[in-house]
């Protein structure tokens, strides 16, 4: 019977970070196996032992992404925390929720030097053919947030009229802005509005199916952030 190989630190370091850059979000024990190309997910367990003792990693048990790294691994690939906070529609307007939910770690090529970046959980489909790079918004995506007051002509957006929140492209016309969905579904009319609304910021990035993701690590995030 041949004897499983061995993995290097920066082998397993780099799958994690890797992952993080890729999707946004940890891997969990079974994704990191198939990654590595490894037999069982005991092994993988043992190597993410000996990562905690050295300091390269903390673990959160009880969570299935329950991984974070704490140095950079042989790529270079930092973290920054970034706020979780509430959810915005992608279709009818709704409160927008200001608390904060928790924090998760996002890749700082994500989110350069100098800007202030948060996360939304996205309801709705009125975006579902909007681009964002290659990824579209749809229900149950996280979207990442650039904080600025202003966007340019065919940015998307969130904006905010009358203390609700949506995401849609802005459109500027004469005199008056158009917040414009972009969707599979009919039924989604465009918004016209003149200067009294308020943009939140610009859509930078989409986590795909991050809303399922960031619950079963957020909440762990929102514990350490208030030790800190």
């Amino acid at each position: 019977m041949p004897r499983p190989r061995k993995l290097s630190r920066e082998q397993v370091l780099d799958a994690i970070n890797g992952w993080l850059v890729e999707h946004g979000i940890p891997p969990t024990i079974e994704e990191l196996r198939k990654v590595l190309d490894v037999g069982s997910k005991q092994t993988i367990l043992r190597y993410l032992d000996r990562l905690q003792e050295a300091g390269d990693i903390e673990r959160f048990p009880g969570r299935a992404r329950g991984l974070r790294a704490l140095g950079t691994g042989s790529r270079g690939v930092a973290t920054r925390a970034v706020p979780v906070v509430g959810t915005v529609r992608a279709g009818a307007l709704m409160l927008a929720e200001e608390n904060i939910e928790g924090w998760i770690q996002v890749p700082k090529d994500m989110t350069p030097a100098g800007g202030r970046y948060f996360l939304l959980h996205v309801r709705g489909n009125s975006m579902n053919r909007a681009h964002v790079g290659k990824e579209t918004i749809k229900e149950g995506d996280l979207v990442l947030i650039r904080q600025q007051p202003t966007a340019n002509d065919g940015e998307i957006v969130v904006a905010l009229i009358d203390d609700e929140a949506t995401i849609k492209r802005l459109v500027r016309g004469p005199g008056y802005f158009v917040l414009k969905p972009e969707s599979t579904d009919p039924r989604y009319r465009p918004i016209f509005v003149n200067r009294d609304f308020r943009v939140q910021g610009v859509v930078t990035r989409v986590l795909k199916k991050g809303s399922a993701a960031i619950g079963e690590t957020v909440g762990e995030g929102t514990k350490r952030s208030q030790r800190r």
